[in-house]
């Protein structure tokens, strides 16, 4: 058995590899995406996502402007007059999202949302289904019950091409105990990555308020810049906690309330976090780490993409062992995901065998969640 510092990390994922998902993505899903903003754009940003259509299929790479996307635009230079099908995953899909937001005119000064209205209907929705989920919503709720709600949740995901339904899902990695007596353990600090709006995002916010019971202070962090479709940032947050506490559904203006309380006393603190506008990779970045958790003792990352984000967009061994994330991310921490990528590690071997007895596209097909812990 080599030792963990020997171990080299596999390739990056592209999307010139034949037959993944990122070649699917950036072939299929991602033209869907912006297929969607063309049908619905006025003539001032038309021409702008017609021209983002070209080149993704025929054209190069350009360059972004600088700051506007913190560092993105740095990163993306050494790509410039390369082909879309050139690049790794996570920083084409990076790059899609800035050239969407630069058509319709986003700045610094004008932070513009192609995906608000889209966001704002999927929260709306899921506060109205509140009214129907009350066990989940008591503040007495078990940890364990909402740990596998939060997985469930992470399925409303609006830059996917198929939603499953929640009893479509099941738990291909259930760790709930080692979960439950982590959050448990009376740390004085949790950090929580937030996904998506709707569903997901709430069952974050019921996390947060069981989490509160015994943890002194939790920093919940949002995106930089509104991308992925779903994904919540600052505005959509703020948002959010309004519309909770305002709403005629005792349990949603219960949840509402409650966060605001947290936040007013200084037990909630949310961040926008500039990493997650980058092609990070947490475990392997001590320093980006360090600056974005701090003294956090567990890290809770919340969907697909922030798995991505802590492991790097790699192709690793499912029984990469848990340990070799560990001695360099130096913190805890616990994933909450359906799986809609192909980055997994940390199975055991009875695991990875039961995987190849899956349908095929199992790491992709959003059917499959985990709850699991790495921890020292």
């Amino acid at each position: 058995m080599p030792s963990h510092q020997s171990i080299l990390p596999p390739p990056r994922l592209t999307t010139e590899e034949p037959g993944s998902f990122a070649s699917f993505s950036l072939e299929k899903r991602l033209p869907v995406i912006l297929g969607k903003l063309i049908d619905n754009a006025d003539t001032a940003v038309l021409h702008a996502l017609q021209q983002l259509a070209t080149e993704m299929r025929e054209g190069k790479i350009t360059t972004l402007p600088p700051v506007i996307f913190g560092t993105l635009d740095q990163i993306i230079k050494p790509y410039s007059g390369r082909s879309w099908a050139n690049m790794p995953f996570l920083t084409v899909e990076l790059y899609f999202y800035a050239r969407i937001l630069l058509a319709f005119g986003y700045s610094t000064a004008a932070p513009a949302d192609p995906f608000q209205l889209a966001k704002e209907a999927a929260n709306l929705q899921a506060i109205e289904s509140l009214a129907t989920l009350v066990e989940y919503c008591d503040p007495d709720c078990d940890t364990h019950k909402l740990l596998r709600w939060s997985v469930i949740g992470n399925t409303a995901d609006l830059s996917q091409h198929t939603i499953p339904e929640a009893d479509q899902v099941s738990l291909l990695v259930d760790e709930r105990d080692a979960a439950t007596k982590l959050i448990a353990s009376r740390m004085q600090r949790i950090d929580l990555v937030f996904d998506n709006a709707g569903m997901d995002v709430l069952t974050d916010l019921l996390l947060i308020r069981k989490i509160s019971s015994y943890c002194s202070h939790i920093v919940a962090h949002v995106r930089p810049y509104p991308m992925f479709v779903s994904d919540m940032t600052m505005i959509n947050m703020e948002s959010l906690i309004e519309k909770l506490g305002i709403s005629s559904i005792p349990a949603a203006r219960k949840l509402g309330e409650d966060i605001t309380q947290l936040l007013r006393q200084n037990q909630l603190t949310l961040r926008t976090s500039p990493a997650l506008g980058l092609p990070a990779s947490f475990y392997a970045d001590e320093t980006l780490t360090r600056e974005t958790f701090e003294n956090a003792e567990l890290v809770i990352f919340k969907g697909d993409l922030n798995y991505r984000y802590f492991a790097g967009d790699r192709r690793w061994p499912h029984t990469t062992e848990k340990d070799y994330f560990l001695q360099r991310f130096g913190r805890s921490a616990l994933f909450l995901r359906t799986l809609k990528s192909e980055v997994l590690a940390g199975l055991t071997p009875e695991v990875a065998a039961k995987t190849t007895t899956l349908q095929p596209d199992w790491l992709t097909c959003g059917h499959y969640g985990i709850i699991q812990v790495f921890t020292g």
